[in-house]
């Protein structure tokens, strides 16, 4: 009997031993196999051509082949819980943006914690959102843009490309921050909207800079009057902040970012961060992206975590005042 058991012990230590070093040798010979990057967006969209961006040049640092796998739908819910559930392995990642922090909060039920059922990885890029307006509208600035919504409340439209997104918000806080009443005019994706910004259907959008966005605004057929930025975009030096137009503390950036399921091992973790660190330092990326107004921006894990968690906060005071909830 005693033997028996001496037997089955030192199996299972065995066992145990060579489970250890498996994952050890897995976590240190990553990658080795190709590796998947989950966008919740359509392709051709903002953030799938982000993704195809630093795919390509994570392909290249990694040596394994980076695909991009686009699973639309849901307010991103698919995407985003389809990588939840993915093995934390490093080989199942996600292109996240505001919509990662914002979607759980326009539930009353959530299905997912973006802080807790998230591996951050690192930021990816970072961008001022223009304020666009259609010519039909007659304001070439922010300051005119607030006197006319003031004399006419209720009376001026915004597009956002769907209820809750961080279109709408934004643009929410404009109302919130200047005292004037637009009204929210939700699309099923931001173009339809901009065709209909540009043909005078809607009277003013804030959107991200990517795409041929700039090509409306340099051909004349909307007006970009201002970012939503901090401060002034270093590729668009001659467009004034709304801050800038009368609109004093107002700042707001979009971002995108890099993430793997929860429990994902801190060595996977810390090569994939080294390999978006590299992107940055060869510039590759931020040549490509830059007449768009859009940085490449690396930081820890750490640093992506509490921005998700100060963006948790200021987002859910904007859907507490605007009340803006899908169920």
């Amino acid at each position: 009997m005693r033997l028996h058991i001496k037997i089955l012990t030192t199996t299972l230590l065995f066992v145990s031993q060579f489970l250890i070093n498996s994952a050890s040798y897995a976590q240190d010979n990553y990658p080795n196999k190709p590796i998947r990057i989950v966008v919740a967006y359509p392709a051709a969209g903002s953030t799938d051509v982000i993704a195809r961006l630093f795919g390509q040049e994570l392909s290249a640092k990694l040596g394994q082949p980076v695909v991009i796998d686009n699973k639309a739908g849901a307010g991103t819910l698919i995407g985003t819980e389809f990588v939840i559930r993915a093995a934390p392995d490093g080989y199942t990642l996600f292109m996240g943006t505001p919509a990662t922090v914002i979607t759980p909060l326009l539930h009353k039920t959530p299905t997912y914690d973006a802080i807790k059922d998230l591996q951050p990885i690192s930021l990816a890029t970072t961008q001022p959102m223009g304020v666009l307006v259609s010519n039909k509208l007659g304001v070439s600035s922010i300051s005119e843009l607030v006197k006319y919504a003031q004399a006419h409340p209720g009376k001026v439209n915004f597009a956002s490309s769907g209820n809750g997104s961080a279109q709408h918000l934004a643009a929410e806080a404009l109302n919130d921050s200047a005292k004037i009443d637009m009204l929210h005019i939700p699309y099923k994706g931001a173009g339809t909207a901009i065709n209909d910004l540009v043909s005078g259907r809607i009277d003013v959008m804030i959107t991200s800079l990517v795409g041929n966005m700039m090509d409306y605004v340099s051909e004349g057929r909307i007006k970009l009057i201002a970012t939503t930025g901090p401060e002034r975009s270093g590729f668009l030096p001659k467009t004034p902040t709304v801050a800038e137009g009368g609109v004093p503390n107002f700042g707001i950036r979009a971002w995108t970012a890099l993430f793997a399921p929860a429990n994902t091992p801190p060595a996977v973790i810390a090569k994939l961060n080294q390999a978006m660190e590299a992107i940055k330092n060869d510039g590759v990326v931020q040549k490509k992206i830059e007449s768009q107004a859009m940085d490449v921006t690396i930081g820890s894990p750490e640093e992506v975590r509490k921005m998700l968690s100060a963006e948790r906060d200021f987002y859910g005071a904007i859907l507490k005042r605007t009340n803006a909830k899908l169920d």
